[in-house]
């Protein structure tokens, strides 16, 4: 696999966008967000996208110039329209806006509708922790994107449905939990296509409800289905983690949820920010997370692991190793990816190793 720059792969991306007619600031930040994304470690949502982007501005899928609305707002939030602009775009302009609207009280809630595939969730919510607040995002399928099997069925009727909580540390990293409600993916379903492997045991069903670890058994026809988070014995926990993150989405951002006949698909989310100064000091805040996070660390690690992390410390570590070394892209990926740029006329990057 060839191994790639971040600040080349950053100005392809940004090259193919431009080339579709996409805003020159729009472009800098879906291409910034992809490559960041493989440098975190996650490849399922870094530039194996692009045609996948690129493509949904030539199908009209995505309206690159609109504009985030207020549809309505209330002192503490609102719902808002990304007008179908890519989900990156509305996703940072919408945690934004509720930082905005939190200004120095307590909360601010926000529900976001008409916004495409948002990938990384944990970009996001970076954001507001940098602002020294604890923020919650969830996203739904908008009421479409069925890839997951409910507890207990055999067929698809949920999405993945994502969710991601960012908590501020002061240091070096925040927390970020970020995850599916799911076994996988749908990025993992993606990259393991490519790669031509198979799925860990577990995993998948085919169309009959059979379990599978075969990829193509789940594109179909007819279609599998990716199992719920903790399946067998715990798919329960990740079923109803999934039924929330469902509610709270399509609810509130009027979005609906997950339908039989979606009028599309694309991601809607709920979006919630707390402001940590509006409940203790940020110094004192800070010196009680700190603490926790030596007491977990001190864990001694169990055999072959070579130290305890917190959720987001990996993606940290990932980031500087491969700002150093470089990025990889699987080899499909790398094809799709050089065909697409020769069709716009952007010069493919030189890659400076193979993995």
């Amino acid at each position: 696999m060839p191994v790639l720059r971040a600040e080349d792969l950053d100005a392809l991306a940004r090259a193919c966008l431009r080339r579709v007619g996409v805003p020159a600031d729009d472009a800098a930040l879906v291409a910034e967000h992809l490559v960041e994304a493989g440098l975190m470690g996650h490849d399922t949502h870094s530039v194996l996208r692009l045609p996948q982007y690129v493509n949904m501005v030539r199908d009209g899928q995505v309206e690159p110039k609109a504009e985030l609305v207020v549809l309505d707002e209330s002192e503490c939030g609102g719902r808002l329209s990304g007008q179908w602009n890519y989900g990156p775009v509305t996703a940072t302009e919408a945690v934004r806006w509720a930082l905005d609207k939190l200004g120095d009280g307590a909360v601010a809630v926000v529900g976001v509708r008409d916004c495409n595939h948002v990938a990384r969730l944990g970009r996001f919510a970076e954001i507001a922790t940098r602002a020294d607040c604890i923020v919650l995002i969830a996203a739904n399928g908008h009421g479409g994107d069925w890839s997951v099997a409910p507890f207990g069925g055999r067929s698809r009727r949920l999405p993945t449905n994502p969710i991601c909580c960012g908590i501020p540390t002061g240091g070096d990293w925040p927390v970020i939990l970020d995850m599916t409600t799911s076994m996988l993916s749908g990025g993992d379903m993606r990259l393991l296509r490519n790669r031509g492997e198979d799925a860990p045991p577990g995993m998948l069903i085919d169309s009959e409800g059979r379990p599978t670890t075969k990829v193509e058994a789940y594109y179909g026809p007819p279609a599998g289905a990716i199992l719920p988070l903790g399946f067998p014995q715990s798919g329960h926990k990740g079923y109803g983690l999934s039924v929330l993150v469902d509610i709270l989405a399509g609810s509130l951002s009027g979005a609906g949820m997950t339908q039989e006949a979606p009028e599309r698909a694309g991601n809607a989310l709920f979006i919630a920010v707390l402001n940590v100064a509006a409940f203790l000091p940020l110094d004192e805040f800070y010196a009680e997370v700190a603490a926790f996070v030596e007491w977990v660390k001190s864990c001694p690690p169990a055999p072959g692991v070579a130290e305890v992390l917190l959720p987001g410390e990996r993606a940290h570590q990932r980031l500087q190793a491969r700002r150093r070394d470089g990025l990889y892209v699987d080899e499909k990926a790398w094809a799709e990816i050089g065909a697409l740029a020769a069709e716009l006329g952007v010069e493919l990057p030189t890659s400076v190793a193979v993995q």
